[in-house]
């Protein structure tokens, strides 16, 4: 008998005029693999969603082991105390986190609230984890995931799913798109092992038809948003299903290709070509050629792919290029689309830019366009201009593939460009490839699929950076391709041992710092006293507590464009209510922090841009201000004044005070829930996939920011015992150049608070060194900006791999 672990009945999930799931039924068993199959935008993600969570279907009903389930309350949260765990195609992990931190937000009910060590158990937990699907996976967990291959980020999701000992249904969207075979059949094993011995229920998405042939146990075919057929694995075949899933109109595989007469107009001559990951290649390729570049993971396929694309055009030894170039980006979530585009724009944007600079586009050819290769790819979308991430992931492949063919250019370039697709259309671009060969040009295709090397001419097999060997399709043969691949790997075996290095942000504002304090000190040697420095940290404090204030808002990817304002505001009351009554004063300190942290609320609860409710509150705060005090002057209370420029004999009270504050805003950011608030700032969605509250991130993001900058408003008020409206006022942009200039940036959830203080006082620096050279502080904030760029210019040249 078997056992049912989750039933459906009746799921219905409509947006607008898409039906994407269409009063749809499902039974899922324990320790079986269904394998859920069809065509691109069938609604088989949208099916996954509803079952686990992530969205709510609009009528029906789910039964877990038994248990009716509330789909009004049921959340990722929910699903994951059912043992539901998903591996979804567009990967769910934090870019800016490293590998065990991403084990850690996924499996922070795992972890003890009072655990100060929780860093080595995530550690350990990650490295058990991966270990255990993926033996000999050459992954450092204290890597940055940024510094990761596509195939090895899609291990490390792979394996955070399968961490959680109460797992009992694991959902696989296209697990093995990016994984090299010895990988995928590591997978495998573990799939086929996990269900018998342990009763995990999989469903298990893919195109790829010989895993499902080899994993499952029942394969459920879904059209249009509603089932179309089920059955047993053993009552069917290949074939069969490619059939049912498109409508009998595919009857059979293509055959191999056999390659026209080569157009020598056309094609790359590589003679002893080497790079930074390339080595002494010497290879020719030409129009009418589909060339294929196969082996490992990691060995260079990807990075000849790119060396031939940025090369095109430019003059350099070893490498020669005859014709126009296209590149089909294999990570098209973060190389591939414009998400905030149309599917016309993002089609066409390379022909656009092709064009000319000021020559006029004409709407008519860009309608033809779009319209022609929307019908040629059978691209599946109710306008073409809807966004493109309204799309299916394998129709947003589509459209990257119609923006190289819409170039017309006689290079085409394509990093796995059938991953996420399904074998309908797999086939039809297989046809579209060869059209193009038959046409004269050159196709270049790095697959991670072995079953499509035989739509080939020829086959490269790159070993440790370098081409090992050779085929031409009549001559291929899998076995002969592996040992190539494998034999003496000394490049798998670096990547093996190789010990992950932490960029370093700061750099370069940490050299701008000294290079400007020893300047100044050269002019005046007073600088370079106790009494000198404790002069300067008086001038830069109020400032660095502000940039530190910024560094937590831009950290969550938003901007505040009234911290300077809201310093003010602080200033002021220090100055007036809090020297007239120390309660209310303190009341009234305590109450602006609360408005500013519900700030964040506004911006959760309403949808209203940051930078929006940011600019809207700077005005409140200085009416405000201007309502307590009109003109500059008041009092600030001896006891605040005190409490800031207190001398001892190692440090000056405001230093103390703010060196205590770096160390608190570092503390928070390495802290558990430190790592989960950078970690919206990168992943939103996957945050709140792994059940974390966006409103509490968003609350205590802002509640901590209005701490800093309200401390800094104090620290202004003890520095100058009086207040002035406009004194921070110019700190607004400052704290968002020092924060960049620090190494972070605007998005992506990558700053650094020690960094955002060198930041700080290089900007401040400036100023004093203007005022040493006698310059008038007009130029202050040309300078300043001309530092910015500076220091910008050299992150870039130096192309550190941030996000």
């Amino acid at each position: 008998m078997r056992d049912i672990f989750l039933e459906a009945k009746d799921l219905l999930k409509v947006y607008g005029p898409t039906v994407a799931v269409n009063h749809l039924s499902i039974h899922v068993y324990k320790g079986e693999v269904l394998a859920l199959v069809g065509g691109n935008g069938a609604g088989k993600s949208t099916l996954t969603k509803i079952l686990s969570g992530v969205i709510s279907s609009d009528q029906g009903s789910i039964q877990i082991e038994g248990e009716e389930i509330n789909l009004n309350k049921y959340t990722p949260a929910v699903a994951r105390t059912k043992g539901i765990r998903v591996v979804h195609q567009e990967l769910s992990l934090c870019r800016n986190l490293t590998v065990y931190e991403n084990f850690y937000i996924e499996q922070f009910q795992r972890f003890d609230k009072g655990n100060v060590k929780w860093r080595n158990q995530a550690k350990e937990m990650a490295q058990a984890a991966l270990d255990n699907v993926f033996p000999g996976h050459g992954i450092d967990v204290n890597a940055g995931l940024a510094t990761l291959s596509i195939a090895q980020q899609q291990m490390v999701e792979i394996a955070r799913a399968t961490s959680d000992p109460d797992v009992k249904m694991m959902v696989l969207d296209e697990p093995t798109s990016s994984l090299p075979a010895e990988q995928t059949s590591q997978l495998q094993d573990y799939i086929k092992k996990s269900a018998k011995e342990q009763g995990i229920a999989y469903i298990y998405i893919s195109h790829r038809l010989k895993e499902i042939m080899f994993l499952a146990d029942y394969v459920y075919i879904m059209q249009n948003g509603t089932q179309k057929y089920q059955c047993q694995i053993s009552e069917t075949d290949e074939e069969d299903i490619v059939q049912r899933m498109g409508d009998g109109a595919i009857e059979k595989k293509a055959e191999r290709f056999t390659a026209p007469e080569t157009n020598a107009n056309v094609g790359v001559r590589l003679t002893n070509y080497s790079s930074k990951n390339l080595k002494n290649i010497s290879k020719e390729m030409f129009g009418g050629e589909i060339i294929a570049l196969t082996g490992l993971e990691g060995n260079g396929q990807l990075e000849l792919l790119q060396e031939i694309f940025f090369q095109a055009g430019r003059k350099k030894e070893g490498i020669e290029i005859k014709g126009k170039v296209a590149y089909v980006a294999g990570d098209r979530k973060k190389e591939g689309i414009f998400p905030l585009w149309s599917i016309t724009d993002n089609t066409v944007i390379s022909k656009v830019a092709d064009s000319g600079l000021f020559r006029p586009i004409s709407m008519g050819n860009v309608d033809e366009t779009v319209k022609h290769w929307n019908s040629r790819l059978k691209t599946k979308c109710a306008s073409s201009e809807d966004l493109i991430t309204s799309l299916s992931g394998g129709n947003q492949q589509k459209v990257l593939i119609a923006r190289a063919l819409a170039l017309d250019a006689d290079i085409i370039l394509l990093d796995d460009p059938t991953r996420g697709v399904d074998i309908g259309t797999k086939l039809e671009l297989y046809e579209v490839f060869r059209e193009t060969a038959k046409s004269g040009k050159l196709v270049i295709w790095r697959t991670s699929d072995d079953a499509e090397l035989e739509y080939c001419t020829r086959l490269l097999v790159m070993n440790a950076g370098t081409v090992a060997g050779e085929f031409s399709s009549e001559e291929f043969e899998h076995s002969s391709m592996l040992k190539l691949a494998f034999r003496s790997n000394a490049k798998e075996e670096k990547l093996e041992t190789k010990k992950a290095k932490k960029p370093r942000l700061y750099l370069f504002s940490l050299i701008a710092m000294i290079v400007l304090y020893f300047v100044c000190g050269m002019m005046s040697n007073s600088i370079f006293t106790k009494f000198g420095v404790e002069l300067l940290a008086v001038g830069f404090a109020p400032f660095i507590f502000a940039a530190l204030s910024q560094t937590f808002i831009i950290g969550l990817g938003h901007i505040d464009l009234g911290v300077g304002a809201f310093m003010g505001l602080v200033n002021v009351i220090c100055a007036t209510i809090l020297d007239q009554n120390t309660g209310l004063g303190i009341l009234c300190l305590v109450g602006l922090i609360a408005a500013y942290s519900c700030m964040g609320l506004v911006i959760h609860l309403r949808g209203v841009p940051p930078i929006i409710v940011t600019l809207g509150m700077s005005f409140v705060w200085t009416g405000i201000a201007y309502v307590l005090q009109d003109v500059p002057g008041g009092h600030v209370p001896d006891w605040m004044v005190s409490l800031f420029n207190f001398n001892n004999p190692v440090l000056q009270g405001v230093l103390l005070w703010l060196i205590v504050f770096i160390a608190l805003a570092l503390l928070i950011y390495r802290s558990r829930y430190g790592t989960v608030l950078r970690g919206f700032g990168n992943n939103e969605s996957a945050m709140r996939n792994s059940g974390w509250s966006k409103a509490k991130a968003y609350w205590l993001t802002y509640l901590i920011a209005g701490i800093f900058a309200a401390m800094g408003g104090i620290a202004q008020s003890s520095i100058t015992a009086a207040s002035d409206v406009n004194a921070s006022s110019t700190y607004t942009m400052l704290t968002v150049a020092a924060v960049i200039i620090g190494g972070g940036y605007f998005s992506g959830g990558v700053v650094t608070h020690i960094g955002t203080v060198f930041g700080g006082i290089s900007l401040t620096m400036i100023s004093v060194l203007l005022g040493l050279l006698k310059v008038s502080t007009d130029y202050t904030a040309t300078i300043q900006g001309l530092v910015l760029i500076l220091i910008l210019s050299m992150r870039l040249i130096r192309k550190e791999k941030l996000q």
